[in-house]
């Protein structure tokens, strides 16, 4: 079975993209990975390069979710799968791929809260050719489908990625706040026919900040008591951003990434100055994890105790402090806490 994974990687994304495809080698998921290239650095490039297929994206986009999309211009053959690269697998991916064979497009569905998403502006907006019906909204994050069988998939959604107004993209009450992600559930909920897309088990896959570590060796994991085939950090910063240290809570998807990082079995390494202190391999990076994810702990546990109306402004807060150094930020997070208690 043919088979080959497509990313987008841009600088602030090198060391998700990294972390993706060390998770696909370990979990002994074969085929060929195509990293599009939206301006790596150099030495970046280097780097992936001694795992994946490079190749520059060559064309304007109004914004880098977009141009996952840009897979359809290389001539995809057999099971093709489109991921974020702030995804990590952490086990075998084979069913799925035999559930594509079957000629399905396999999505996960997306949360609960926006799992009904629709809009009748997508219809005019993307010039649909068929009428819009109502049906499950998917998470465009990790996308299988076979090329064969569906052949058109990727370039009608680069074409209608293209008509998605630049204004429009992340409003919040926007019908294009994940641009990408809406035209993709557009295309699927009017071109394509009914019963077309196969939804994927929505308990294999976990926000990363939920997932508890099981076996740091095999990646296993698991979240509310089952185990996860499909990590998926959403929201920024990521926590391998230089202000990432906001959202260390969840210390077991850390801990995940730096052994995807830097362990001995990963086909793709990095060196410790490329990661920000909490994820270096060294006793000092320990050190700050584990103050910063103990901090983060406190604060986010006290804020979901709070009353709605004081949940925002310490929202606010932590937006405002965004761009604090890590060597301010245990400061920072003692006058938050001291808010919070006062």
């Amino acid at each position: 079975m043919q088979v080959t994974y497509y990313t987008v990687a841009t600088p602030p994304y090198f060391l998700g993209t990294v972390t993706l495809l060390n998770s696909l080698r370990l979990t002994e998921n074969e085929g060929d990975v195509v990293v599009l290239d939206a301006g790596l650095l150099p030495d970046q490039r280097r780097v992936l390069a001694s795992g994946a297929r490079i190749v520059p994206i060559d064309g304007a986009f109004a914004h880098p979710v977009l141009m996952k999309t840009y897979a359809g211009k290389l001539d995809p053959a057999g099971v093709v799968v489109v991921l974020d690269s702030d995804v990590i697998v952490t086990g075998s991916l084979h069913e799925y791929f035999a559930v594509a064979r079957e000629g399905k497009i396999c999505a996960y569905p997306d949360r609960n809260d926006v799992r009904l998403r629709w809009f009748p502006e997508w219809e005019q907006t993307l010039r649909l050719r068929v009428p819009l019906r109502r049906d499950t909204y998917v998470n465009s994050g990790f996308v299988v489908f076979d090329s064969d069988r569906w052949p058109t998939l990727l370039g009608r959604w680069a074409e209608v990625c293209r008509l998605i107004p630049s204004e429009a993209m992340f409003g919040a009450r926007s019908p294009f706040n994940a641009p990408d992600q809406d035209a993709l559930n557009a295309l699927l909920m009017s071109e394509f026919p009914k019963g077309a897309v196969g939804l994927l088990p929505e308990e294999d896959w976990a926000f990363g900040g939920n997932a508890k570590l099981e076996d740091l060796d095999t990646l296993r994991c698991s979240a509310h008591g089952k185990p996860k085939l499909m990590l998926h950090y959403l929201g920024h910063p990521k926590p391998w951003q230089s202000r990432g240290w906001l959202r260390l809570g969840g210390m077991d998807y850390v801990l995940l990434m730096k052994r995807l990082l830097f362990a001995d079995d990963v086909p793709i390494r990095v060196s410790a100055d490329q990661v920000p202190l909490w994820l270096r391999p060294t006793r000092g990076g320990r050190s700050v994890l584990r103050g910063l994810g103990a901090a983060n702990s406190v604060v986010v546990g006290a804020a979901h105790r709070l009353p709605e109306r004081f949940r925002e402004p310490l929202r606010r807060f932590r937006k405002t402090v965004s761009g604090v150094s890590v060597f301010d930020c245990f400061g920072t997070w003692a006058t938050c806490l001291s808010a919070l208690c006062g």
